[in-house]
């Protein structure tokens, strides 16, 4: 058989027995250095000094190691319950056992880690204490359990900051589509998609929706037209470079790089100017992209209440009544005051009136197709 010679790591396995006798003695130099009095004590059998910190556990000698004393003696468990070994709380190799125990239970918590190093019967002086200053040291354990780091907020754009008219500085985006069927057949219905464009007033937070049939120059110069006659010009228009929108970029010719297309031409003789953020900061289109998600929501809800089969007729006005209930959402904190009853809407600074959600109404068969489950 090899035997380890010189200074080196030793790879050859080892045995339990080994293991535990390679324990033991580690065990009995850290507590003859520790407790050198109670050891000549004890082996004397002689009581233990009066100021000695084992004084109240009683302490007894076994395998020439210092254990816990009681009343447990003919108790048909085993030794190391019965009576655990004593280590002080201030050696490293106390530190470095509880830290192997609190691997072994996967970097639980103190009760967890306790119950580990008492079963393998050991009695750490101050344990408890020792056990949380490792746990609070432990890097997995702050990894694991840490606490989240709050990301300080930016200051606002000037654009949501600057006293202005609704709609002079716009954020957009496109979201979508929705299959709609075009016409009825005897046959099959054929379906196309549809888009929408959401407009949002970064000064007073009101939104316009615009229907678009495709995703070409046209479709966008005719959406900005509609919506430039209805709200009036734009001072600025701002979007960002999602994946969705850096395709639809592509297609209406709108990117940066091509600056003398249809649609910025368009947008110079109105005498507004079109501001992508940066790549890869969908933060700085919170304030739309928030939107977006309340607009899908109350979509769903409309369309899981009519169960039908969409038309582009009743998309636009789904996404008319869409934009009804956002501009109607209050823009603070509702006031228990009942001297302040009313509350301020983006639908009271378009319109200057109390908004109220759009009026119930039933759609006609030649509006709807009814769904057909296959």
């Amino acid at each position: 058989m090899d035997k380890c010679r010189g200074w080196h790591t030793c790879e050859l396995p080892r045995s339990p027995d080994e293991l535990s006798q390679a324990r033991e003695v580690i065990i009995r130099a850290v507590q003859r250095k520790a407790f050198g009095k109670e050891f000549e004590a004890l082996e004397r059998d002689k009581p233990i000094p009066l100021n000695s910190c084992l004084r109240r556990l009683n302490p007894i000698l076994q395998n020439d190691l210092i254990c816990i004393g009681g009343r447990l003696k003919n108790a048909n468990v085993e030794i190391k319950q019965k009576n655990p070994v004593i280590l002080p709380k201030d050696n490293h190799v106390s530190l470095l056992f509880i830290r192997h125990h609190h691997t072994q239970v996967k970097h639980q918590g103190r009760h967890l880690t306790e119950g580990a190093v008492r079963a393998a019967g050991l009695w750490i002086l101050g344990g408890k204490r020792l056990i949380n200053s490792t746990l609070h040291k432990c890097v997995t354990c702050r990894r694991l359990r840490g606490r989240m780091q709050e990301q300080l907020m930016a200051d606002l754009p000037p654009e949501r900051l600057k006293a202005c008219p609704p709609f002079t500085y716009v954020g957009l985006d496109v979201f979508g589509p929705w299959h709609i069927t075009t016409r009825r057949t005897r046959g099959v219905q054929p379906e196309s998609k549809r888009w929408a464009i959401l407009f949002c007033c970064m000064s007073s937070r009101a939104v316009h929706i615009e229907v678009i049939a495709s995703m070409d120059t046209s479709s966008c110069v005719n959406a900005l037209r509609r919506f430039f006659a209805i709200r009036g010009p734009a001072k600025q228009l701002r979007s960002d470079c999602g994946t969705n929108f850096i395709g639809a970029c592509r297609e209406l010719g709108m990117s940066a790089e091509q600056p003398d297309t249809t649609v910025q031409r368009y947008l110079n003789q109105q005498g507004c100017s079109w501001v992508f953020n940066p790549p890869h900061a969908s933060h700085m289109g919170g304030a739309w992209e928030r939107l977006i998600g309340v607009a899908r929501r109350i979509l769903e809800s409309m369309l899981l209440e009519h169960g039908t089969r969409l038309t582009h007729e009743v998309l636009c006005t789904l996404m008319a009544e869409v934009a009804a209930i956002m501009n109607a959402r209050p823009l603070v904190p509702v006031s228990n005051d009942p001297e302040d009853p009313f509350i301020l809407t983006p639908s009271m600074l378009l319109t200057q009136k109390v908004g109220t959600p759009p009026p119930p109404g039933d759609f006609t068969d030649r509006d709807l197709l009814t769904k057909q489950w296959r």
